[in-house]
C-alpha cells in the first residue's frame, strides 16, 4: 500500500514540474530544458525553485530581507544569476 502512494506522489511531482516548466517557458524565451538544466546544474529542485519564485514575488518584503532570505537559500542566488543570464 504505502509504495502505491510513492508511486503515485513520484508521479504527481513530476507532472508539478513539468507544468511548472511550462508556465515558464510561456512568460519567457526559456526552453524547458534549458530551465530543466539549469536546474540541475544548481542542484536545485522544483519545490525548492517554487519557494525562491514566491520569495521573490512577496510583496510584503523589502529587498534587503529577499537578499537575506536568498543568502540562506542553498543556490538561490546562482540560480537567478543564470535565469537573468538566459533571459537578457
Amino acid at each position: 500500500m504505502n509504495n502505491q502512494w510513492q508511486k503515485k506522489a513520484k508521479q504527481a511531482q513530476k507532472e508539478t514540474d513539468a507544468e511548472l516548466s511550462n508556465q515558464i517557458t510561456q512568460l519567457s524565451s526559456l526552453k524547458y530544458k534549458e530551465i530543466e538544466q539549469l536546474l540541475i546544474e544548481n542542484s536545485m529542485n522544483t519545490a525548492e525553485f517554487n519557494q525562491l519564485i514566491k520569495l521573490i514575488k512577496d510583496q510584503t518584503k523589502s529587498n534587503n530581507d529577499k537578499i537575506k532570505a536568498l543568502s540562506n537559500m542553498q543556490n538561490g542566488l546562482e540560480i537567478l544569476v543564470g535565469l537573468v543570464g538566459k533571459l537578457i
